[in-house]
């Protein structure tokens, strides 16, 4: 299989999931049993500044429990997520914050009986169903 198909493959049986991108991460975390937490760093050409961009936080299962966005060069909050799995290790809900660390919306996942995702709803933060993106596997 090429390299495009199975990251296709991986971001759609997670439904889109931020995190397949850094699988090693979640890796890492299992490996050793523990909580991890990664910074990532912007920094100026020369190296001489640098400041915290973005926090991804694993539990020891190597799920991505938490997610953070800065900006104004590190010193605002531009958005935080949590994710919260059910008893077969998959992505149940997320709960999206605003810069306020209020919540701005929730996204609900479901699968098929074959631990495929399916659909993502999308509430707002009153808890009304604004959307949702439902997933089609066609296999050729």
């Amino acid at each position: 299989m090429n390299r495009l198909f199975l990251l296709i493959s991986t971001l759609l049986l997670t439904c889109g999931h931020l995190y397949a991108d850094y699988p090693e991460r979640g890796q890492q975390a299992k490996k050793h049993g523990k909580k991890l937490t990664v910074k990532e760093y912007k920094t100026t050409p020369d190296g001489k500044n640098k400041w915290v961009d973005h926090v991804e936080v694993y539990n020891a299962q190597g799920q991505l429990i938490e997610e953070r966005e800065y900006g104004d060069y590190g010193r605002s909050l531009s958005w935080r997520s949590e994710y919260f799995y059910n008893s077969k290790g998959q992505l149940e809900k997320e709960i999206i914050y605003n810069e306020r660390n209020k919540v701005s919306k929730v996204r609900k996942y479901e699968y098929d009986s074959n631990g495929v995702c399916t659909r993502r709803l999308n509430y707002g933060a009153n808890g009304i169903l604004n959307s949702y993106r439902q997933f089609e596997f066609t296999y050729e």
